[in-house]
C-alpha cells in the first residue's frame, strides 16, 4: 500500500534496465531476465492504461474497462515479457489483509465511494454508436505513462477485475486460445508443456502477497514488479530488486517498430542502501513513515543514529512486523487451497477461520466493494444476500464448534457511508430449510429459464431473483426491460437507472459465484440432499459472467428471443410467488 514519499526518496538511486534482450548495443542499460509479478499492481495498470485509451464522448461509467478486456490486456503484457526472454517465476495475488490494514482497506474503499459520487454528479453523454470507443491498444500503450482524461480521474475501479484475472490465468489461457483471441505467434516462446503456461505459477497467498514476491525475489535473485512501494522495505536478499511499473515504457526504434525495448527504473535497496551509507532501508522506511515531511539528509541522519529508547525499539520492532517472511501456518494454508481457485474476498474470509491469529479481530468480515451503482439508490448488494449468506453458514459450519460465530459482517455502502453490517449466519438445524430454498430456486429456473450453460440463462436467474425480492421498490415494466435485454438501455439513451439496474445483477451474479465457491471447498455430505445446487458448476467466468450492459444483450439478439423469455419470467415468479 506504500509508505508516502518513499520512491521519492529512492528514485534518484534507481538504475534504468531492459526487461529481457535488448535491442542497443552491448554498452547498454543492464537486463532483468528474471521476475516476479505483484498480479494486482498489474491489473490496475492494465486497467488504466485500457481507460486512458477511451474516446472521452462515452458516458460517465460505460468507458470503464471489463472483466475480458483487463484479462486480455494482463495476458498480452505477460506475452511482451516472455518474447523478450524474460522468465517470469511467480504472479502473486493477495488473499488476505492483516487486522492492522483493515482500516486502510476501509479507506479505500470509501475513496471508491467518493469517487462514485462525483461521478453520479458528473452527466452522461451517450456515445452515438451505443458503445464504448476504445482504441485498438498497441504493445506500446500497456507500457506508456499516457495521463487519464481528467473526466476519467474519478471513476471507481472494476471491482471484479482482480479475481477474473486471477481465474483466468488458472483456467482460461491455454496457448491455443493466446493464440486465437489475442491474435498472438506463441509456437515459438517458451510457454512450458502445461497446458494453461501460468497456472502453476499464479499463486493466491493467504495474506499479503508482498512477503511471497519478496521470497521468490530472494530465492532467484529476481525483480518483482509491481507499483507498491512497500516491496522494497522487505528483504530481497543480495541480489532481488523492484521495479516500479509505472516507471515501465516502451522503447521503440524510429526506423524499425519491431526493434523495441521495454525499459524501466530498478531499485537495487542493498546498492541504495551502500550509497547512501545507511545499514539498512528498513530502519530508513521507518523513519520516513514517523515523519513523512523529512528531508534526505535528516533522514539518512536519523536511519544512522541507534534507537535510544525502549518505546521507540518496541515501535521499530512493530514496524518490521509488517514486513515479516510468511509463517508456516500461511505457507499450509496456501498449499491447502492451492489447488482451488478462489476470489480474493473468499480467500479472505478463509484466512480468517483458517489463521485468526493474523486475519481474525472481533467478528470475520468481507470487504465487498463498491459496485458501478446509482450512489442515490438502495444499495444493490441488497440483491443475492440469501446466496452469500447460505454461503457463509456453510463455511462456518465447516470448522469446529470453538471456531464458529452467529454472524459475518459485510462492509458494504449504506446512503453516503461505508458501513459493517451484519449477516446473520443460519444454525445447523436451519441448513436444510436454507438449502431447500436456494435448491428450489435454481430447480424452478432450470425448467423454464433454458439451459444453464447460457448466460441468459443467468441473466433471467437474475431478473428473476430481482422481482421476487419483497425489498425491491420499483421493478421495470415489461417494455423497458426488454429494451434493456435487447438494447443496454431502458430509455432512449443511457441513464443511471440502467448502471444501477445492471450492478443489480452482478450483485446477484457475484453471490452465485461465492456460494459455488464456497461448496468446493467444503464436505459433499453437507449439501449432497440437494438436486440443483450442482448448477452452479456451469455458471459463468468473471470475464463472462459480469459483463458491461451491452455485452449483456448478446445473448438476446434473436429475434423475439427477449420478449419471450420476460414473457415465461413474468408467467411463471408471478404464479410461484404472489
Amino acid at each position: 500500500m506504500g509508505i508516502p514519499s518513499l520512491t521519492k526518496h529512492l528514485f534518484p538511486y534507481g538504475e534504468t534496465v531492459v526487461l529481457g534482450d535488448s535491442s542497443t548495443q552491448e554498452d547498454g542499460p543492464p537486463t532483468v531476465r528474471s521476475v516476479v509479478i505483484d498480479g494486482p499492481s498489474l491489473v490496475y495498470h492494465v486497467n488504466y492504461r485500457l481507460l486512458a485509451s477511451t474516446r472521452i464522448s462515452n458516458g460517465t461509467l460505460d468507458p470503464q474497462p471489463t472483466c475480458d478486456e483487463v484479462s486480455r490486456g494482463f495476458a498480452s503484457c505477460l506475452l511482451q515479457l516472455v518474447q523478450r526472454g524474460v522468465q517470469i517465476q511467480q504472479i502473486c495475488f493477495d488473499g488476505a489483509l492483516p487486522i492492522a490494514k483493515r482500516e486502510t482497506r476501509r479507506g479505500r474503499i470509501e475513496r471508491s465511494r467518493q469517487r462514485l459520487e462525483i461521478a453520479r454528479r458528473q452527466p452522461l453523454v451517450a456515445p452515438s454508436s451505443e458503445q464504448c470507443q476504445r482504441s485498438p491498444m498497441r504493445p506500446a500503450q500497456f507500457w506508456s505513462s499516457r495521463h487519464l482524461p481528467s473526466c476519467f480521474r474519478n471513476l471507481p475501479e472494476n471491482p471484479f477485475m482482480v479475481s477474473a484475472v486471477f481465474e483466468d490465468l488458472k483456467r482460461r489461457w491455454t496457448k491455443p486460445r493466446l493464440a486465437t483471441e489475442l491474435e498472438q505467434e506463441v509456437d515459438a516462446l517458451e510457454l512450458g508443456p502445461s497446458e494453461y503456461p501460468w497456472a502453476d505459477i499464479t499463486v493466491m497467498v493467504p495474506g499479503e502477497a508482498d512477503p511471497e514476491c519478496a521470497r521468490i525475489a530472494s530465492l532467484a535473485g529476481a525483480a518483482v514488479l509491481t507499483n507498491d512501494s512497500d516491496l522494497v522495505v522487505h528483504d530481497l536478499g543480495p541480489h532481488g530488486a523492484v521495479i516500479m511499473i509505472n516507471s515501465l515504457h516502451l522503447l521503440e526504434d524510429a526506423a524499425d517498430k519491431n526493434n523495441s525495448d521495454i525499459r524501466g527504473l530498478r531499485l537495487l535497496p542493498k546498492r541504495i542502501c551502500e550509497r547512501l551509507g545507511i545499514p539498512n532501508i528498513q530502519r530508513f522506511a521507518y523513519e520516513l513513515e514517523q515523519d513523512p515531511q523529512i528531508g534526505l539528509s535528516d533522514l539518512i541522519r536519523r536511519t544512522k543514529k541507534s534507537l535510544e529508547t525502549e518505546e521507540k525499539k518496541n515501535d521499530y520492532d512493530r514496524f518490521l512486523k509488517e514486513y515479516r517472511t510468511r509463517t508456516e501456518e500461511e505457507s499450509i494454508s496456501q498449499d491447502r487451497f492451492s489447488n482451488l481457485v478462489l476470489d480474493p474476498r473468499v480467500c479472505e474470509l478463509v484466512s480468517q477461520y483458517e489463521l485468526p491469529d493474523i486475519y481474525f479481530s472481533d467478528q470475520p468480515h468481507v470487504y465487498l466493494g463498491i459496485l458501478h451503482e446509482d450512489p442515490s439508490r438502495r444499495c444493490a448488494w441488497e440483491n443475492g444476500r440469501i446466496f452469500r449468506t447460505t454461503a457463509y453458514s456453510l463455511l462456518n459450519s465447516s470448522y469446529p464448534t470453538e471456531r464458529q460465530y452467529p454472524s459475518v459482517h459485510e462492509f458494504v455502502r449504506r446512503g453516503r457511508r461505508i458501513v459493517p453490517e451484519e449477516v446473520i449466519l443460519y444454525e445447523p438445524l436451519q441448513f436444510p430449510t436454507a438449502l431447500r430454498y436456494v435448491d428450489t430456486r435454481l430447480g424452478l429456473a432450470s425448467l423454464v429459464l433454458g439451459d444453464p450453460s447460457q448466460h441468459y440463462f443467468w441473466v433471467m436467474f437474475a431478473l428473476a431473483e430481482i422481482y421476487q425480492d419483497p425489498n425491491t421498490s420499483m421493478f421495470p415494466e415489461f417494455t423497458a426491460l426488454k429494451q434493456f435485454l435487447e438494447r443496454g438501455r431502458m430509455g432512449e439513451r443511457g441513464d443511471w437507472v440502467d448502471i444501477h439496474f445492471l450492478a443489480s445483477i452482478h450483485a446477484v451474479f457475484y453471490s452465485l459465484r461465492i456460494l459455488k465457491q464456497v461448496l468446493s471447498m467444503i464436505d459433499e455430505e453437507i449439501w449432497k440432499g440437494s438436486k440443483h445446487l450442482s448448477l452452479l458448476d456451469k455458471l459463468p467466468p468473471a470475464h463472462l459472467l459480469l459483463v458491461s450492459r451491452l455485452e449483456l444483450t448478446k445473448g438476446f439478439q434473436r429475434e423475439f428471443f427477449a420478449h419471450q423469455s420476460l414473457c415465461q419470467l413474468f408467467q411463471t415468479y408471478e404464479q410461484t410467488y404472489d
